[in-house]
């Protein structure tokens, strides 16, 4: 498999987990069946970023693929945890958040100059997400739920649509 296929396969994984946890968020499912799917997503990615970094020449990551997606397996980790305990007090996830927020703003850069023009879009669209959580839980501004929820679902639908064509082999920015 290429890399494109392996971050396609996470990311329609990803993009699920997102609508799921925006439902999640407007009222619209149960703490221990989101808890599921963050389970799953989050050892998945973690499976897949270890293999990126200790997988051989088998693997056709690198260590800086394998560390941006263990931002994502860490944090659907954490909400499942959080999710499956019904816990009330979030702030420290949220400022998991801002920390990754500020990770995944270079690191679009560097995937935009790498020539990756679709996947650094959808690391800043990351970015924005990720600060958004970092406002709901850190600084505990609940009258921005229902908008952070609607966000969280769009940025699903785009996130799994773009899993599907990497996934596919469809990427338009995909190297030749």
């Amino acid at each position: 498999m290429s890399l494109y296929t392996e971050l396609g396969m996470g990311l329609v994984f990803v993009g699920a987990v997102l609508v799921v946890n925006g439902l999640w968020l407007l009222g619209r499912g149960s703490d221990r069946d989101t808890a599921v799917l963050n389970f799953l997503v989050g050892g998945l990615t973690l499976f897949i970023a270890l293999w990126w970094a200790f997988g051989g020449e088998a693997s056709p990551g690198t260590a800086f693929n394998a560390a941006a997606t263990l931002l994502f397996s860490f944090t659907y980790l954490w909400v499942g945890v959080n999710a499956y305990r019904r816990a009330d007090d979030q702030r420290s996830l949220g400022w998991y958040c801002i920390l990754v927020t500020v990770v995944a703003v270079p690191t679009g850069y560097l995937v935009w100059v790498g020539g990756d023009v679709g996947l650094a879009l959808l690391w800043w669209i990351w970015a924005i997400l990720w600060a958004t959580f970092w406002l709901l839980l850190a600084l505990r501004r609940t009258d921005y739920t229902a908008p952070v929820a609607w966000y969280t679902i769009a940025v699903g639908i785009v996130t799994g649509a773009a899993g599907y064509l990497m996934a596919a082999g469809f990427w338009p920015w995909a190297p030749a």
